[in-house]
């Protein structure tokens, strides 16, 4: 920093044109400089904070995702009910409610304002002299989940209001209602990387905000592509901020939060169905699910007038759009084998436009719901994407089955492979066991190629099928032995791609010990589980050659897991695949050596509160490099409770056990650290 600058008031001046460049970016869509020039002023403003720790707030760009995990979702009572609003699907019920709204209001003609009714999670935001304090799922409408540290890592949420030019701040307490939602596009890359990890896809965008915002972990919530809307404004005091709902909106936008540009003011009855059969027709050209439109009355005095049924206002309505369907003829039922040898139905279908989508393929699942609906070749099937943005098969046109159509059978045998299918107890799905189903491997190269895994660059699904159909590729492990002679030739190749890829795969060689572990798509194994491997074992060599009773030692591993891990390790196929991976050069050991030991075997930790001298992450990876075992939960199984500054309910389950509770100076003792 130059000499005489001060330092609180050069972080105020970062701070306010990081939120503006925030706003622009996030917000606006509107970006004013380049990436490098923004992380300039980030990395700016960290270096002045790190010089300054006292200086540091919560309220800093820098701090939107910090401090440890959540222990769990604390409930909070909300200032207001967060009522819901009644739903109609008919245009004449609509008319109802704007004859209930006319005589009401004595007679009088109310305008209308629509807003776009999103599918996603509703939220209410507590701001205190415009900082952001709290914010809360809608619950039961009394109650709900203490959300903050998820909330603050969207970064389209203003975490201060103002300190973009002259506009007023309010001050006191005021509370903001708002939708989470994902995008469409986001949505549908974040599912292709959980089917290619080899976990269930989210139904639709909703589920997937859902999901995202019960993490107890902020750090993974900033890696989902969530946004917010926010559309409703009410100080503490209960004064309506502005006499409209519009005027509602424009406040809203005029303070920096992010709002949707698609309401509209209604003046007739005949406007607000016009503005519902516009956004009817063209929702598929919106960039994230809506499923409706939202009717109020303007006035806010007026809401006043009007007051509530017993569950919902009586000043606005949901007017929801028709579930997108669709008939198609079913041309075939083909199965789809993933990279655990487990076969899916798929249904081939017609092309047919639905939802602005040309569907040519469903999902149906397994064959428990093919029976359910006894579809078969040649049906007429109804199709429907309704909220979901996933096609799906919801019923048969039975009057206009052919004669000759008959029932789906499960094949005894892999269709690929020849190999006798199996059916474990407990399970829908049948699998393939061969090994070496050349489309099981397939899957396997892609699994492991995917961005959450190696993050080969290049090697996608197209490739794959290339290589394997020209003998290039067998296993995961052949994919280090490619050379650039052996593919700059083959098509759709040149020698600028060839290159590309090769240096993704020198990449890849240095990926941390827990991705090449969950690259290498052992069943049951996903992301935290490999993580939890690596810390426990150092090396792909030592996780081989551990016993079921080591591997059910470490946390989160159960009997099922452990058993499928060692299975994978004594398999002949995967033994050659290491081998290959060690002749490739790729790093198969931790990147940091941990002390290890057994001065925590046989004993469980939970953990709560702030650890002083370091992370939680650092305290557990000590634990299991230990033999320990670390469970996010006390019982009258827990050897010891170790305990950082402002810890949880925890603590107190603790005492009223009777469990040893450590603090992190005893902790490190035991340690001989």
């Amino acid at each position: 920093m130059s000499r005489g600058v001060d330092p609180r008031a050069e972080i105020e001046r970062l701070r306010t044109e990081i939120r503006h460049h925030d706003y622009l970016y996030y917000v606006l869509a509107q970006p004013e400089i380049s990436d490098q020039e923004y992380d300039r002023l980030f990395r700016r403003l960290q270096d002045i904070e790190e010089a300054h720790p006292e200086l540091v707030t919560p309220y800093s760009p820098t701090q939107r995702v910090a401090g440890q995990p959540l222990e769990g979702f604390q409930t909070v009572r909300h200032p207001f009910p967060l009522v819901s609003l009644q739903n109609t699907y008919s245009g004449e019920e609509v008319r109802d409610f704007h004859r209930r709204v006319v005589e009401g209001l004595e007679g009088r003609q109310p305008e209308y304002t629509c807003e776009l009714k999103f599918d996603g999670v509703a939220v209410l935001l507590h701001y205190e002299r415009g900082l952001f304090v709290l914010g809360a799922t809608r619950g039961d409408g009394e109650n709900g989940d203490d959300i903050t540290q998820n909330l603050r890592t969207i970064r389209s949420l203003p975490l201060r209001i103002g300190g973009r030019g002259d506009d007023s701040v309010p001050g006191g307490r005021l509370f903001v209602r708002g939708e989470v939602i994902m995008e469409k596009e986001p949505f549908h890359a974040y599912n292709a990387e959980r089917e290619a990890a080899g976990e269930r896809p989210f139904a639709n965008p909703r589920n997937s905000v859902a999901g995202s915002l019960k993490l107890l972990d902020p750090a993974l919530v900033t890696t989902r592509p969530l946004r917010i809307f926010c559309y409703a404004y009410v100080p503490a005091d209960g004064q309506p901020p502005d006499a409209t709902q519009s005027g509602n909106l424009q406040t809203l936008t005029r303070l920096g939060f992010p709002t949707s540009p698609h309401w509209s003011k209604c003046r007739s009855l005949n406007e607000v169905l016009d503005y519902w059969r516009h956004w009817e027709k063209r929702r598929d050209d919106l960039p994230f699910e809506v499923d409706g439109v939202v009717v109020k009355v303007d006035c806010l005095q007026d809401h006043a007038v009007l007051g509530m049924t017993a569950r919902a206002p009586r000043w606005a309505i949901a007017f929801k759009f028709s579930a997108r369907q669709a008939r198609t003829r079913l041309t075939k039922i083909d199965l789809q084998i993933g990279r655990t040898g487990a076969l899916t139905p798929v249904a081939h279908l017609e092309p047919v436009e639905l939802g602005g989508v040309t569907i040519r393929r469903a999902t149906l699942h397994n064959e428990e719901e093919v029976a359910r609906l006894d579809v078969r070749e040649g049906d007429t099937v109804l199709l429907e994407r309704g909220g979901d943005v996933i096609p799906k098969v919801v019923a048969v046109v039975s009057e206009l089955r052919p004669k000759n159509a008959r029932p789906f059978n499960m094949p005894a045998a892999c269709p690929v492979c020849g190999t006798q299918l199996i059916k474990e107890e407990g399970e829908a799905v049948s699998r393939c066991p061969n090994e070496e189903c050349p489309e099981q491997a397939k899957r396997q190269i892609e699994h492991f190629a995917c961005r959450i895994a190696m993050d080969i660059e290049g090697l996608g699904a197209e490739t794959v099928e290339l290589l394997y159909e020209k003998g290039l590729l067998r296993d995961i492990g052949d994919v280090f032995s490619l050379k650039k002679s052996q593919i700059e030739n083959l098509e759709r190749f040149a020698e600028k791609s060839a290159q590309n890829l090769l240096e993704g795969i020198k990449k890849a060689k240095t990926r941390p010990l827990e991705r090449l572990i969950f690259g290498l798509g052992i069943r049951f194994v996903g992301e935290g589980t490999a993580r939890t491997l690596a810390l426990r074992f150092e090396s792909l060599a030592e996780l081989s050659h551990a016993t079921i009773d080591e591997l059910q030692a470490v946390p989160e591993v159960g009997p099922r897991i452990a058993r499928s891990i060692a299975e994978w390790f004594h398999s002949k196929r995967n033994r050659r695949i290491i081998e290959k991976l060690h002749a490739g050069g790729v790093q198969t050991k931790t990147e940091r050596q941990r002390p290890k030991g057994e001065k925590f075997k046989g004993l469980t930790f939970v953990l709560t509160g702030a650890l002083q001298q370091h992370t939680r992450e650092q305290a557990e990876e000590m634990i299991i490099a230990q033999g320990g075992r670390v469970s996010s939960s006390v019982s009258k199984k827990t050897s010891f409770v170790l305990v950082g500054t402002n810890p949880g309910s925890k603590y107190d389950k603790a005492v009223e056990l009777g469990i040893p509770i450590l603090s992190e100076a005893e902790f490190l003792r035991r340690l001989g650290t």
